[in-house]
């Protein structure tokens, strides 16, 4: 039997966190080890961590040593002990059945990688309805040359560990806290697939996505989604994955005939949404090749020393 690890990474969301913990330890069967890496401004999180702690599964406590989402998972990834890294986000809430069903295809051997259904949960304060949500019915398989937003997010995700030490570690470019913002989980479906591990999809592996945000909020991040999405394009696309530049046409026609939809239908919420991730696409690209630029450049001051 394969032992798993869960990887939650946090910032500044004590309580939330502390509901995913509780979700995380209920399930059954459980974790070999649950590891939280924390980059929160104050001690309230690690607090939270350590009123789950002392039970049958271990929880462990890492402060981050750096900025960003996926220098966390990084970090954490290397400190898991467990052949299995299964991740979920601290705003999300995992069924009893989660952790078997999220790890059961890459056990037995036939996946590398799985990823699972993930619903809105109706905000309890206030908080919009989120769209961030991934819920086919069936059970899926997915090839090399496939599109990664087809194959769900990183927050409902679980991967062998080996896999990820064959294709390397996140992208640090990519995700919350840095340059482009988001789309680290879709860059490493990318370069899995690419290397020939296979992903499934399984619907009975359920997360709730807590519903929190603001409107203003959901503008913001649909922009940082955006973001993300066009780093990612220009990324592979100047890798010589050709087919990333068709998809990021398509990508900005899809999104525009949704604002145009969205502006016949007068629903705001769909126009504010679909203007701000197309704005972020644009934006995404050209950081991209900022960020090349300034690594080029680094490199020449570093060769000139």
């Amino acid at each position: 039997m394969r032992s798993i690890s869960v990887l939650i990474c946090t910032r500044d969301r004590s309580a939330m966190l502390e509901e995913c913990l509780r979700s995380v330890l209920a399930c059954a069967p459980g974790a070999t080890e649950i590891v939280v890496v924390d980059q929160s401004a104050d001690e309230t999180t690690r607090l939270a961590v350590c009123r789950q702690q002392g039970g049958k599964v271990p929880v462990r406590y890492l402060r981050s040593r750096g900025k960003g989402l996926s220098h966390a998972k990084n970090q954490g990834i290397a400190d898991c002990t467990s052949d299995i890294v299964a991740f979920t986000d601290d705003d999300c809430r995992v069924d009893a059945g989660w952790l078997g069903a999220i790890t059961g295809p890459i056990a037995a051997g036939t996946a590398g990688a799985v990823a699972g259904r993930t619903l809105p949960e109706p905000g309890s304060d206030g908080g919009e309805e989120t769209r961030s949500m991934y819920a086919p019915p069936q059970a899926r398989s997915f090839s090399a040359r496939t599109h990664p937003w087809r194959v769900g997010g990183g927050g409902n995700f679980a991967v062998l560990r080996e896999a990820m030490r064959r294709v390397g570690p996140f992208d640090e470019r990519f995700g919350p806290g840095a340059p482009l913002e988001s789309a680290e989980d879709m860059d490493m479906v990318h370069r899995l697939l690419r290397a020939g591990f296979r992903i499934v999809y399984v619907p009975e592996a359920v997360v709730q996505h807590r519903s929190w945000r603001a409107p203003v909020e959901n503008r913001r991040l649909a922009r940082r989604y955006g973001v993300g999405a066009g780093g990612y394009f220009a990324k592979h696309f100047v890798a010589g994955d050709l087919i990333s530049g068709w998809r990021f046409v398509q990508r900005a026609g899809v999104r525009s005939l949704s604002l145009a939809s969205g502006a016949l239908r007068g629903d705001g919420r769909k126009m504010e949404e679909q203007l701000e991730y197309l704005k972020g696409l644009f934006q995404g690209g050209a950081r991209y090749f900022a960020c090349i630029s300034a690594g080029m450049a680094g490199l020449e001051k570093g060769r000139a020393r």
